[in-house]
């Protein structure tokens, strides 16, 4: 048997771990969104930026490794075809592991953004129309998602 088959399912087990911190962030973004902790928003968008950074060197990892498994361009669903029989098995749970962890991360990332979305909107309604100044337009209280006590 040749490494390549077992680096490959290491690389899966590492990809499924990235997703998973990937996830987390999101919920953290999502919360942080709703809570109004921009501080605490920044800090998880920092953190998506460096994730972004991984998994494009990880994407360049897995075309690398799909060539050395004769298989360039074969998609995670199909991976355990090409391996050996005594491999079959783990291949394919370990690719619906990875795939399972994406479609989790999907989730809370769109819930992190549907979040995001909603807090721009507040902040739009409380922007004064046609260049009017607050005064002008009424002062418009902050909804209360929006409301952060300064002094904590």
């Amino acid at each position: 048997m040749e490494p390549v088959y077992q680096e490959f399912l290491d690389y899966l087990e590492e990809l499924a771990q990235l997703l998973e911190r990937m996830r987390e962030t999101a919920r953290a973004k999502t919360a942080a969104a709703r809570a109004g902790g921009l501080v605490e928003l920044d800090q998880c968008m920092k953190q998506e930026q460096a994730y972004s950074m991984t998994l494009r060197g990880m994407d360049q990892k897995r075309e690398k490794m799909l060539e050395a498994l004769g298989i360039p361009g074969e998609p995670l669903s199909r991976l355990a075809e090409h391996y050996p029989e005594e491999l079959q098995a783990a291949a394919s749970r370990a690719a619906e592991r990875a795939m399972d962890r994406y479609e989790e991360y999907v989730s809370a990332a769109n819930a992190a953004l549907t979040a995001m979305e909603c807090v721009l909107h507040d902040i739009d309604q409380m922007m004064p129309e046609g260049g009017r100044t607050q005064a002008q337009a009424g002062e418009a209280a902050p909804p209360p998602r929006m409301r952060t006590d300064f002094r904590a």
